[in-house]
């Protein structure tokens, strides 16, 4: 078993020289032993001694031929080797930096000491802080020692393989093809994450990988890479891009297939016309879906002069289709904010509104004394498709409770430096929002409920958000609605405990007084447009939002 002593006295420059080193003499080993293959036959010798000589020369050229499958394969792994514990030391680095910060110290054996045992941390030490930065030591020191002992484990089997002449085939016609076949031997696997982790442990894994492990996945594996939440927002939109494109192309595909399948199908035909309409349907979700697509890809390559670059955290085409995409860098920012859109919400042509939303909002953050500023549409759940009957169930928004807790503690374990975070959810998404922190609590330190139809609770201190405590909750949930909307209007029955349950599943308005929250005001529109007018230029509910997000009060 690898100790952090090991680990600390690991010397991956030593590891390269010895790689070098064998590189060179196994070139030296391949030139020089084709040579000899050369020797035999010698033209017009036969008989016994020249049987015997090509014996012994075959023997001799079998052992160069594993020798120098060996050799390749070894020099591949200690090279690989060297590359992945620079990766843990930098990995180790960082832990014991974020430790100092923290008041601990790692140990030698993998314990957390606290160096303020017995004593009264430093006041701005936050002891919800301290506990949050202990837990991601734990899981940061155990995934160091995984991939350690990995990587002992891979190196030592290589060499003991290579010691057993286990590399090559034995048919190798030259010694330069037995080397070869030695360099394509896998050498050390790159370590997996732990079964079921979490977004520390996967932040965790993640930074224990070198460069060149972690562009291999992205690589090897786009879809789960771009998915994995805990990983830097960098990395997962380098490889959902490469899943869009992917998807993308998949879609064209399909679209092609069923306008075939339309030019021969007539909706004028009775027995015709079931399949006619079904086609039809299918064109329709796809050319929504591959309009949703266009409109990422144009935010994603073509940001508008002064807008902050985006980032691709989430793709999936599947049933009414899925993507999150934050405006800014939200591993960086001090303030970020999650945007929950709500009914009809999902990959399709309607896509750009939400992340023009998302634009809007971190600009007027921006604007009212940010520093720095990531809001992030989060299309990460199946979204009623409808408004009856599909939102007035809380099926949907059960489903996505721990997709939106799961996403919110990746943007926690993959974040540098203090946060200020804000959870925003617009229509049905407000549902998604109160019933997962009534359920799972949110790691935030705001809410925020926009033109509400119910968000699963009759008064706020229902919810939970992550270090604040119950009788403080109130303070932090934020509601508004402008009289001409009619989703809340038509939604809510007001009042706490009328017994009407069976018809408000949702619950009641959050904007009421009695729900114990805080309110901010909306301008009264025209009502076919109400719903939507909240991120108008000149709004006063998208002013209070950048206030919000921003770190201030409405």
């Amino acid at each position: 078993m690898v100790s952090l002593a090991d680990v600390r006295a690991w010397n991956p420059g030593v590891l390269d020289e010895i790689c070098s080193t064998l590189q060179a003499r196994t070139q030296i080993l391949v030139h020089e032993g084709d040579d000899y293959g050369k020797v035999l036959p010698v033209e017009d010798w036969s008989g016994p001694a020249a049987d015997d000589a090509a014996a012994q020369h075959r023997a001799l050229m079998h052992g160069l031929d594993t020798i120098a499958a060996g050799a390749a394969a070894m020099g591949k792994a200690i090279g690989q080797a060297a590359d992945a514990i620079t990766g843990v030391q930098h990995a180790l680095t960082d832990a014991e930096e974020l430790a100092r910060k923290y008041g601990y110290r790692i140990t030698d054996s993998g314990g957390i000491a606290d160096t303020f045992a017995g004593q009264q941390p430093p006041a701005d030490l936050h002891p919800e802080d301290r506990a949050r930065a202990h837990g991601q030591l734990v899981d940061e020191v155990a995934q160091i020692l995984r991939t350690t002992d990995d990587i002992d484990t891979d190196l030592a089997s290589v060499l003991d393989r290579a010691a057993a002449g286990q590399f090559g085939t034995g048919n190798e016609s030259t010694v330069a093809a037995a080397a070869a076949d030695g360099g394509k031997a896998p050498g050390l696997t790159l370590p997996e994450p732990p079964p079921n982790a979490t977004p520390s442990q996967n932040a965790a894994w993640w930074a224990t990988l070198s460069a060149a492990g972690r562009n291999i996945l992205v690589r090897d594996r786009p879809g789960s890479i771009g998915a994995m939440n805990g990983l830097p927002a960098a990395d997962r939109d380098r490889a959902n891009r490469a899943v869009l494109d992917r998807d993308y192309a998949d879609l064209q595909r399909q679209r092609d297939d069923i306008r075939h399948r339309l030019d021969g199908t007539k909706r004028s035909d009775p027995q015709q016309q079931k399949e006619y309409y079904a086609l039809q349907k299918q064109l329709d979700e796809l050319n929504g879906k591959i309009a949703g697509m266009d409109q990422i890809k144009n935010r994603l390559d073509h940001a508008l002069p002064g807008q902050p670059p985006a980032y691709l955290l989430g793709i999936n085409p599947a049933s009414s289709g899925q993507a999150i995409v934050a405006i800014g860098d939200p591993d960086h920012a001090a303030n970020v904010a999650t945007y929950v859109p709500g009914t009809t919400a999902g990959l399709n042509d309607g896509m750009h509104t939400d992340i023009e939303r998302s634009d809007a909002m971190a600009a007027k953050a921006m604007q009212l004394g940010s520093p720095s500023t990531s809001v992030i549409t989060w299309v990460g759940y199946d979204a009623p498709q409808s408004v009856l009957p599909d939102a007035a169930s809380t099926s949907f928004a059960d489903k996505a409770e721990p997709s939106l807790r799961n996403f919110q503690d990746g943007l926690g374990a993959a974040h540098h430096g203090p946060v200020n975070t804000t959870v925003i959810g617009h229509s049905y998404g407000t549902t998604v929002v109160g019933q997962t922190a009534r359920d799972l609590g949110l790691p935030a330190n705001n809410l925020v409920m926009v033109a509400s139809p119910g968000v699963g609770v009759d008064h706020a201190n229902q919810l939970h958000l992550d270090g604040t405590p119950q009788d403080q909750i109130g303070q932090h949930i934020y509601s508004t609605k402008s009289v001409t909307d009619p989703i809340p209007a038509f939604t809510n029955f007001d009042g706490p405990e009328i017994g009407l349950d069976h018809i408000d599943p949702l619950g009641p308005d959050p904007t009421t007084d009695w729900f114990g929250g805080q309110t901010f005001h909306s301008d009264a529109g025209n009502p076919i447009t109400s719903h939507s007018d909240y991120w108008n230029k000149d709004s006063p509910a998208l002013k209070s939002m950048g206030k919000i997000i921003a770190g201030s009060k409405p």
